[in-house]
């Protein structure tokens, strides 16, 4: 059969699964077995995709996976998410303004306990929307609000769609973490600036400005919050600066930070006396159902991969992007851009595990610092997670209030364009913002 016609069936059979809502890993598997089938012949199954994806899913990189996962399950059966919104809801002072830059700073703490954007939007659209709009927000921009938040998860540590990268590029774990911090730190401070910029000069998010429900909720603010509730705060900054501190003054290891942060969430949910045998028992099915998931995902992508080493399509297309090489600034713009758009259709593991092997040649080609990319592509998809069609942050947000998604998306995609603007230029025009803790790593 003619080369052109196999890829050209090998690209429309995954179009089409896709397009009929099959699940993003059934497409991958499918398309990469009909195209390695059709290319190869039915010998290459027992010869080489057997054994590529059982050393795949096997790699040191992945098995960090389901530590952090396993971490953020005893976190959040503790209920430390409620607690850490209840401290931020004190720390506002009743001030609208504080309390919902509060809770964007919430989201990126939430980043890194989760590893979820789609688990932290839902939860801070439940806790935080409510209060929020006590405050005076309208309700259609407290969920939006909620769900801008959660999508810090991609772009906040440990970011599991960095592990993946990691894992695919073979860039340390460790530095990817410490190398994103100040891209997520100059994201959040953008995030906090529009809301700003809403509360102060926009009169269509506020239901009223005059203050007085800010000092009603404030006055209740005493009796709502414990001494457990600060000590669960508490637990979680120690415990993020234990596994971040160890990563950067080369204690540990990404994958060591990883079991220690899993270890010490249990013990330290036992000792408040948080959770029970049931709910170690959930979270544990959970970890293990989550991880399973991610690694189907990849084992589908490493066949889709492996049809695409076959037909050497990734080295056609550098050669059709090779007039452009000496532009790479222009080139990593569109791949970015083709990060972006997949990511408004697909989850953000599969975005990366889709698109790295096609690209890894252009990216070497160009001698791409694969850190300096790996922190921009997890950041360019985290903007993925607010803008439609899929957008998994905002359909959290809106599904846990069962609030329609579209008058969410009005805001998130606001916030979204703002920090695609205004962070991608930082990180192209100075890349010290993501090399440089990284080079400073013990």
């Amino acid at each position: 059969m003619n080369e052109t016609i196999i890829i050209s069936i090998f690209f429309i059979w995954f179009a089409a699964f896709l397009t009929f809502g099959q699940n993003v890993a059934s497409a991958l598997f499918g398309a990469g077995l009909v195209g390695v089938l059709l290319w190869e012949g039915p010998h290459m199954f027992k010869g080489i995709i057997g054994p590529d994806v059982f050393y795949t899913v096997s790699t040191y990189s992945l098995s960090i996976i389901p530590l952090y996962l396993l971490m953020a399950q005893f976190l959040m059966r503790g209920k430390v998410v409620e607690d850490l919104f209840l401290v931020a809801h004190k720390l506002s002072g009743g001030s609208r303004f504080l309390l919902g830059s509060g809770t964007l700073v919430l989201g990126g703490v939430l980043g890194a306990v989760t590893g979820s954007g789609a688990a932290a939007a839902a939860a801070l659209a439940t806790l935080a929307s409510p209060e929020l709009e006590k405050y005076g927000y309208k309700k259609d921009f407290s969920i939006a609000l909620t769900a801008v938040a959660g999508s810090l998860s991609a772009i906040i540590p440990p970011s599991i769609i960095m592990i993946i990268y990691g894992s695919l590029t073979n860039v340390p774990i460790g530095n990817l973490f410490m190398g994103a911090f100040i891209p997520g730190a100059i994201t959040i401070a953008v995030f906090i600036i529009c809301l700003y910029v809403y509360s102060e000069y926009s009169g269509k998010v506020l239901v009223q400005s005059d203050g007085a429900v800010e000092q009603e909720t404030a006055a209740t603010v005493e009796t709502e919050i414990g001494a457990q509730s600060f000590y669960a705060f508490i637990f979680v900054i120690i415990l993020m600066i234990a596994i971040f501190g160890g990563i950067y003054g080369g204690i540990v290891t990404a994958g060591e930070a990883g079991s220690l942060g899993a270890f010490v969430s249990l013990i330290g949910m036992l000792v408040m006396r948080r959770i029970g045998f049931e709910d170690i028992k959930a979270s544990l099915t959970d970890a293990v159902k989550i991880t399973a998931m991610i690694m189907v995902i990849v084992m589908g992508a490493q066949i889709f991969g492996r049809f695409l080493s076959f037909s050497m399509f990734p080295r056609h297309l550098l050669s059709f992007v090779e007039p452009l090489m000496g532009n790479p600034t222009l080139v990593l713009g569109i791949i970015l851009f083709v990060f972006y758009l997949f990511g408004m259709f697909l989850e953000s593991a599969a975005v990366m595990v889709l698109i790295i092997p096609v690209i890894l040649p252009i990216l070497k080609a160009m001698e791409t610092d694969f850190l300096w990319f790996g922190v921009m592509a997890s950041f360019v998809i985290s903007i993925g997670l607010l803008t439609p069609p899929v957008g998994l942050s905002a359909y959290s947000a809106a599904a846990a209030t069962n609030y329609p998604v579209e008058r969410i998306f009005r805001y998130a995609i606001v916030f979204a364009s703002v920090a695609a603007v205004v962070v991608v230029t930082l990180m192209i025009a100075f890349p010290g913002l993501i090399t440089y803790l990284p080079s400073k790593i013990n």
